[in-house]
């Protein structure tokens, strides 16, 4: 067999392949005979038809049986020949069988990319951990207190910042109300019957609760706000909003103290002491788990500064459309509009393109680690990854195993699985040091 390669730019190879008429003939021959076997012909028993009866009668079948068996067999040795690194096929063009019994084809495929594995033995980073201060322990119990907290009307006085209004309020602009008047106005900015707020100036928009300072209950106010330019709903950038406002009630909010009552309420039976040693393991936890993922990041960031090469393109186009997808959504889920999100068009697909690029790039120098290290995938890792992803979805484990199987999504999780231990593999080998002290700024 005769296999010319020619490299292109993108990660794309052509193979030239030509079989000898040898081989042709010796397979032709083996298919002819298959054939033979299963022939039913009329005056002939099955399978005692006349060879060259069956060749006359089939000899289109066993032409495209012979091509199909010849091409399976001629491109894994081409590959296997050529030591390529083969993701897919994407054509095969060409093939053609001469009078001589020569056969001939071009394959074009899309390879891995062509780079030296940079040394992952001895990678030393500076990543500082975190220490978790009595400051943050106060901090995370105050946030419990507040979810615990009781509400006490108010009388005989006017609002003030800190309090929580209960309140009806409605925007226009221009004279027309906002959900009219502004495409998928939030509805919160647009107005609410008898809502809770919290009088601060990051609450709906500002300007606003500072407008409901001095307001008493059973009041009603009118006043226009200028809307910033930064503001995060583009939509009303720029315009003037005028509100009316009519306020039902001013409550305060009223913290439990951190004693023991509250643990038990937290936690039967122990203690506010306890409570706080708890919630200290947990800061701790995550503070490992912050500086664990700074060490993997920092690894891969050091190999990846010392590895330039192509990429596939319709890889990275791939992975661009899943990050796109979640960008729209996550911001949609804020409310941004689809105008918005237009006027940002060319700066999302650069990003976008960008962490495609760098994800693409992670997974080849991953699986090049894997692959130099031996690194496996066993049964027992597949089935706890997905036992892990069924749980987080919340679908049955038969029914996600299904729904893999339909998609032929398997090849991919065992990518996710093998990318996984490589990188726990190169971060197991990472020195760590504390970050060098700044030196201090003269004036």
């Amino acid at each position: 067999m005769n296999v010319v390669v020619e490299s292109q730019p993108n990660c794309i190879a052509t193979l030239r392949v030509e079989l000898e008429p040898e081989r042709v003939e010796r397979e032709w021959q083996t298919v002819a005979r298959q054939f033979q076997k299963m022939a039913r012909l009329p005056g002939y028993r099955p399978g005692k038809a006349p060879q060259a009866l069956v060749d006359r009668k089939f000899s289109a079948d066993i032409r495209e049986e012979l091509t199909n068996k010849l091409l399976r067999q001629a491109m894994n040795e081409a590959i296997e020949e050529k030591k390529i690194r083969v993701i897919t096929v994407s054509k095969v063009e060409g093939i053609e069988i001469a009078p001589d019994k020569s056969m001939r084809f071009t394959a074009t495929v899309v390879t891995s990319p062509d780079f030296e594995l940079p040394d992952y033995s001895k990678i030393e980073l500076e990543v500082a951990k975190r220490a978790v201060t009595d400051a943050e322990v106060d901090e995370a119990l105050q946030g419990i207190a507040e979810q615990h907290a009781d509400f006490q009307s108010v009388e005989g006085r006017a609002l003030e910042m800190g309090d929580f209004a209960v309140l009806t309020y409605a925007g226009t602009t221009g004279g027309r109300p906002l959900a009219e008047a502004v495409e998928n106005c939030p509805p919160l900015l647009a107005g609410k019957p008898n809502w809770w707020i919290r009088l601060a100036p990051e609450t709906l928009a500002p300007g606003f609760c500072e407008a409901l300072v001095g307001l008493s209950i059973g009041e009603s106010r009118e006043f226009t706000l200028d809307i910033p330019a930064d503001f995060p709903f583009a939509a009303v950038r720029g315009k003037q909003l005028a509100y009316a406002v009519t306020l039902h009630e001013i409550r305060t909010r009223e913290l439990p103290p951190l004693d023991d009552a509250l643990a038990n309420k937290l936690d039967v039976g122990k203690t506010m002491a306890e409570v706080r040693d708890r919630l200290r393991t947990e800061l701790e936890k995550r503070a490992e788990n912050e500086f664990e993922t700074a060490k993997r990041s920092g690894a891969i960031q050091y190999l990846l500064s010392q590895v330039t090469c192509e990429l596939p393109v319709h890889l990275i186009n791939n992975e661009m459309s899943g990050i796109l997808r979640e960008i729209v959504q996550e911001n949609q889920g804020r409310g941004v509009s689809d105008e918005e999100l237009k006027s940002h068009e060319d700066e999302i697909l650069g990003a976008a393109k960008q962490s495609a690029t760098e994800r693409v790039r992670t997974t080849f120098l991953l699986m090049r680690v894997a692959e130099k290290e031996n690194l496996k995938v066993t049964e027992q890792d597949l089935a706890f990854h997905v036992t892990q992803l069924a749980a987080r979805y919340q679908v049955p484990v038969q029914k996600f195993v299904k729904d893999l199987q339909k998609r032929d999504a398997f090849g991919q999780i065992r990518e996710q699985i093998l990318v996984g231990k490589a990188l726990d593999f190169i971060t197991s080998n990472v020195t760590v040091r504390e970050p060098s002290a700044q030196p201090a700024q003269t004036a």
